[in-house]
C-alpha cells in the first residue's frame, strides 16, 4: 500500500513539474544552484573513467564491460551474481514476465550489493550527477522469454531526478532475441520530449517509429559481464522483449540525494540493515537510503 501511494504521489509531482512552467523552472534553477555549489568538491578521475562520463553526457549510454570498469571487488561480484542467477534459473515462473530474488537473498551476497558502493564507482556516479550520490541498491532479475511488450519493455524515460545513473550487467550472453537494453540517442530523446510533449508514462512502438526510424534504435547486446552504463532520464529506452531465451541481469541504480521524486523504499529489518552497512565507511554509509540507517 505504501508503494502504491508513493508511486501515485510521484506521478502527480512529475505531472506538475512537467506541465507547469513556473514549477519546472524553479526545479531546474534549484538544481543548477546545487550543481554550482558542489562543483569544487567533485572527484578527480583517471582518463578512462572520465571518458565514460563524457559519453554519458554526449549520448546518454556507454556500453562497456565489468573488466574495463575495473572496480574493486569485481571478481567477488561475479561469483555472487553467478550464484544468485543459478538459483533464480531453477525457480518456476511465478510473475507475469520476470522474477527477482528477495532483498534478503541479495544482501546475503555482500559482494553483490556492496559492489555498488565501491569508491571508484561512486566517483564515477558523482562526476556524472554533479552532486552527492544516493545508492538504491542492486536489482537482479530474470526477464522471461515471453516476447510480450509490457511494463518496462515499453519505451519510457525515467523521471526520478534531473540526472540518473544506472549500471546494467548481463549475467548471460544477450543477443537481439535475448532482450537487450534498447534506446534512442540523447539527441533523438530531446526532440521526442518536445514533439510528444512527454512528461511520464510509456510510448508505443508505433509512436516511436513515427518519430525515429527503427534503423536508429540502438541495442546494447553483448556477452556475459557486458556493462551498460546509462543515464535513463537522458534517453528513451526499454528492456527489449526477450523472444528466444530468458535474460539475466543486475541493475545498480543511483540518483542525487535531492531527487525530483521519492523512490518507494520499504522498511528494512535489523538483519537487512546489518548486512547492508557491514564494513562501510562514512562516505559509503552516507549514500544509503535512510531505511538502512535507522
Amino acid at each position: 500500500m505504501l508503494d502504491v501511494a508513493v508511486r501515485a504521489g510521484n506521478r502527480a509531482k512529475r505531472e506538475v513539474i512537467g506541465r507547469v512552467p513556473p514549477v519546472r523552472d524553479l526545479s531546474d534553477r534549484l538544481h543548477r544552484q546545487r550543481l554550482r555549489r558542489h562543483e569544487p568538491h567533485l572527484p578527480q578521475m583517471p582518463p578512462e573513467r572520465a571518458a565514460v562520463v563524457s559519453t554519458l553526457r554526449d549520448d546518454g549510454v556507454c556500453v562497456t564491460s565489468l573488466d574495463r570498469l575495473a572496480v574493486t571487488g569485481t571478481a567477488r561480484l561475479q561469483v555472487g551474481l553467478a550464484a544468485l542467477a543459478e538459483r533464480l534459473a531453477g525457480r518456476p515462473r511465478t510473475g507475469p514476465d520476470s522474477s527477482r530474488p528477495s532483498l534478503d537473498e541479495v544482501l546475503a551476497e555482500p559482494g553483490v550489493w556492496q559492489w555498488g558502493l565501491q569508491h571508484e564507482l561512486l566517483d564515477l556516479v558523482e562526476a556524472h550527477l554533479g552532486l552527492p550520490v544516493r545508492y538504491h541498491g542492486a536489482d537482479l532479475r530474470r526477464e522471461d522469454a515471453t516476447a510480450r511488450t509490457i511494463g518496462v519493455r515499453q519505451w519510457h524515460r525515467d523521471q526520478e531526478d534531473h540526472r540518473m545513473f544506472k549500471v546494467l550487467v548481463w549475467l548471460n550472453d544477450v543477443d537481439l532475441d535475448g532482450g537487450p537494453f534498447e534506446y534512442v540517442s540523447r539527441r533523438h530523446t530531446d526532440r521526442l520530449v518536445r514533439s510528444l510533449r512527454y512528461v511520464t508514462g510509456f510510448v508505443s512502438d508505433e509512436a516511436m517509429r513515427a518519430q525515429v526510424p527503427e534503423s536508429q534504435w540502438r541495442q546494447a547486446t553483448g556477452p556475459r559481464w557486458t556493462a551498460v552504463v546509462a543515464d535513463t532520464r537522458a534517453v528513451f529506452h526499454r528492456a527489449m522483449p526477450p523472444r528466444r531465451e530468458d535474460r539475466y541481469s543486475v541493475t545498480f541504480s543511483y540518483t542525487s540525494r535531492t531527487p525530483m521524486t521519492t523512490l518507494p523504499v520499504p522498511p528494512a529489518t535489523p538483519r537487512q540493515r546489518e548486512l547492508a552497512t557491514s564494513g562501510l565507511d562514512d562516505r559509503q554509509r552516507a549514500c544509503l537510503p535512510r531505511t538502512f540507517l535507522r
